[in-house]
C-alpha cells in the first residue's frame, strides 16, 4: 500500500524504517504441520537480541533499482519491499527463493559468501543469469509502530509468505544471527512458552496466526480471506508494562505483547 492518498498514516510513519520480512514455508519430513524458517538474532544487536525472528530486515535505495526491473507493475514501495526480503534472507540463511529455474546450491552457496563480502545482489543475480520472480511473494501483514510508543528503532515491515525450494540447506549468517532453523508454528510458540526461546512481539502473534493452519495452503487461504491492511497495534497499560495487541480484522487470534 502506497502512503500518496493517506497523509494520516504517512505522518504516522514519517520516521518508520521501511522493512520486510520473508515467511518461507516447506512440508514436514515427518507429515505435520509445515515447517517455518527463523533466525536467532544475534544477542549482540541493540534491536531485539537474541529473539527469535523471521528472516528479513530494511528496504535499502539497491532494492529500488532492482525492482524497477523486475516488477515495474507494482507500486514502487511494494516492489522495493519483496526485493528486499528476498535479498535479506539470502543473506541471513542462505535460502534463496522466488528464483526463476534451478540453480546449483554449491554456486548459491558462493554467491551468498560473495554477497555477504560486499556484492551488489543485482550484480550477483547476473553474472549468473538468475532472474528473481517479486510474484512469488504473497503479502500476508504489515505491522507498524506503535503510535504511542516511543522506540528506538521504528520499522514499516511487509510480511510475505513464499513456499520455499525443496531441499535447500540454510546456515546463519554469524554476523546478525546465530543460528536458522526449520520449525513448526505449534512448536516455536509452545517453545516460548515453556521459557526456551523468546520470540519477537509481531512474529510471536504472526506465527499463533499461522498455527492456525497446518501449512501453507492454510497460511495462502487466510491471505486472499483477509487482504493486507497496515496492522496498527492497539496498546495498553499494565503498570509499569505496555503491552500491544491486534485489532480485529487481520486474521489474527487474540494475542498482545509485551513492548520493550
Amino acid at each position: 500500500m502506497e502512503l500518496d492518498d493517506r497523509p494520516d498514516l504517512a505522518q504516522r510513519l514519517k520516521d518508520a524504517i521501511p522493512a520486510a520480512t520473508l515467511i518461507a514455508m516447506r512440508p514436514s519430513a515427518s507429515g505435520g504441520p509445515d515447517e517455518i524458517l527463523v533466525v536467532e538474532r544475534s544477542s549482540r544487536l541493540a534491536f531485539a537480541g537474541g529473539m527469535i525472528a523471521f528472516p528479513g530486515g530494511r528496504v535499502e535505495a539497491a532494492d529500488g533499482v532492482l525492482a524497477q526491473r523486475l516488477a515495474p507493475g507494482l507500486p514502487p514501495a511494494e516492489a522495493s519491499a519483496r526485493v528486499a526480503a528476498l535479498r535479506e534472507t539470502f543473506e541471513e540463511t542462505g535460502l534463496l527463493c522466488g528464483l526463476r529455474g534451478d540453480a546449483d546450491f554449491s554456486e548459491l552457496a558462493r554467491a551468498r559468501a560473495e554477497l555477504l563480502a560486499g556484492a551488489e545482489f543485482a550484480a550477483l543475480l547476473a553474472d549468473r543469469g538468475w532472474a528473481l520472480d517479486p510474484a512469488a511473494l504473497m503479502p500476508f501483514a504489515r505491522w507498524c509502530p506503535p503510535a504511542e510508543i516511543v522506540l528506538a528503532r521504528r520499522f514499516d515491515a511487509r510480511f510475505y509468505l513464499v513456499q520455499a525450494p525443496a531441499g535447500a540447506p540454510v546456515s546463519p549468517d554469524r554476523t546478525e544471527n546465530a543460528a536458522s532453523f526449520w520449525a513448526s508454528a505449534g512448536a516455536l510458540i509452545e517453545d516460548a512458552e515453556g521459557g526456551r526461546l523468546k520470540i519477537l512481539g509481531p512474529t510471536r502473534a504472526t506465527l499463533m496466526r499461522l498455527a492456525m493452519g497446518r501449512g501453507f495452503a492454510d497460511a495462502r487461504a487466510s491471505a486472499l480471506e483477509f487482504p493486507v491492511r497496515e496492522i496498527l497495534p492497539v496498546v495498553r497499560s499494565e503498570g509499569d508494562e505496555r503491552w500491544a495487541g491486534v485489532p480485529p480484522g487481520h486474521g489474527y487470534p487474540d494475542v498482545d505483547f509485551r513492548l520493550r
